[in-house]
């Protein structure tokens, strides 16, 4: 970028001119520079639907692709999220996916696309990618980075076309996108919008809480096939993308992104069919089953008693003997019942644990210790189970030997 148009642009942060005049002369600067004549492969890059957006000397590349609402990715339309939004907001308790006052178009479904995996600075984003609702359509946007010294236009054009969103819907977005967004916007900071204080909806974590137990891995291609059904044909690998970003560098063809683009494009719009699907199972957990004790895990977790219970009481009804988990289940319900005050309802639980004596045993057993310890006021009875505890486990820790040996004191040995 040209120093004297980097002073002008930076005028406004040391105070010195009108925010009107420095927003007017901003706004002029977009326009200045490059023209579209000099962007290499203009007329292949329209009919990709993208076009360069400049800023003084700089450019980058927005693509925009329209989707009608009745456009179905996989097993599910678009529009369906509207249909989940009126069924969260008949529900009250709290939960991670609920968009309490949130809108559709409050939500930008988003991903990128970088040169590496790793988390080092030397790891650039070249592609921000974002679906949208508007009150007439989705409509898919990505911003592309032709080149590293464009970094300021990239992240300029980025935050201003998304300054009215508040949330982002990611996939590992958490741990991967958003820590490298704010990496690279630190470069550029003085230079560009802040960025917003986004909410987050990372649902590669909801995925690994319904899907584990069902699928080989939690990758966003395996859920698409398995639970989206969506299958990608002639699909650009994500790992081939770095290496087709560096021969863009090369020719400046953007034949060799298209692949990458459209590869970006139906992650984004997968991120919308998985909220959707989630949503759906969270909110009607049908069938019962192993999903219905992950919610009531979920629900417990949030503190929701009332939810949790009444998930993991519909999963043991249909719970099969042989089921790995229906230990778990029952231990987790005495938890539940014990927050709800509902004492002789959880010991119910934790005895048919015990006896089970599987892996939850012990902890069980000492649940039963403490109600005939402190509720009962039974301390040989209390005894008893923590010594079951011992047997089940095979040791007895320092926590164990002092309650062993506080109740042998009540007792009178």
């Amino acid at each position: 970028m040209k120093l004297k148009n980097k002073l002008n642009r930076m005028k406004h942060h040391l105070g010195s001119v009108n925010h009107s005049q420095s927003n007017k002369k901003e706004n002029i600067n977009e326009q200045d520079g490059c023209q579209t004549s000099d962007i290499p492969y203009a007329k292949e890059w329209e009919k990709l639907n993208a076009s360069a957006r400049f800023l003084e000397d700089q450019y980058m590349v927005k693509r925009e692709v329209i989707y009608p609402f009745h456009h179905a990715h996989g097993k599910y339309r678009l529009e369906e999220l509207y249909d989940v939004w009126e069924e969260w907001g008949k529900e009250t308790a709290f939960h991670p996916l609920h968009p309490e006052n949130r809108s559709p178009e409050d939500l930008l479904f988003f991903d990128t696309e970088t040169t590496g995996l790793n988390s080092g600075a030397g790891n650039m984003i070249f592609l921000l990618g974002g679906a949208q609702f508007t009150s007439a359509h989705v409509k898919v946007s990505q911003f592309f980075l032709p080149g590293p010294e464009a970094e300021v236009a990239l992240y300029h054009h980025f935050l201003r076309d998304t300054a009215s969103t508040k949330n982002l819907v990611t996939y590992n977005g958490k741990a991967f996108d958003w820590p490298q967004l704010k990496t690279r916007h630190t470069f550029v900071r003085n230079e560009v919008p802040k960025l917003p204080p986004f909410g987050h909806f990372d649902l590669l974590h909801a995925a690994r809480r319904l899907f584990k137990h069902r699928l080989s891995s939690c990758k966003l291609s395996v859920v698409e096939k398995e639970i989206l059904q969506f299958e990608r044909i002639d699909d650009t690998p994500g790992y081939l993308a770095p290496m087709l970003y560096f021969d863009f560098l090369n020719e400046k063809h953007p034949e060799y992104i298209e692949g990458v683009l459209t590869h970006n494009e139906w992650d984004v719009l997968s991120l919308i069919t998985l909220y959707i699907d989630l949503s759906k199972r969270v909110l009607r957990n049908r069938p019962f089953g192993r999903e219905t004790y992950e919610i009531g895990r979920w629900y417990a977790q949030c503190k929701e008693w009332e939810k949790a219970s009444w998930c993991f009481e519909k999963a043991l009804e249909t719970i099969q003997e042989e089921s790995d988990w229906q230990e778990e289940c029952l231990c987790a319900l005495g938890f539940v019942y014990k927050k709800l005050n509902l004492e002789t309802d959880s010991m119910e639980c934790f005895i048919k644990v015990v006896e089970n004596n599987g892996a939850n045993g012990a902890e069980a057993a000492i649940e039963l210790a403490k109600f005939y310890e402190h509720r009962k006021k039974d301390p040989e009875k209390a005894l008893s189970f923590v010594l079951e505890a011992v047997k089940i486990n095979g040791y007895a820790n320092q926590e164990i030997n002092k309650r062993i040996i506080r109740l042998q004191q009540k007792i009178g040995k």
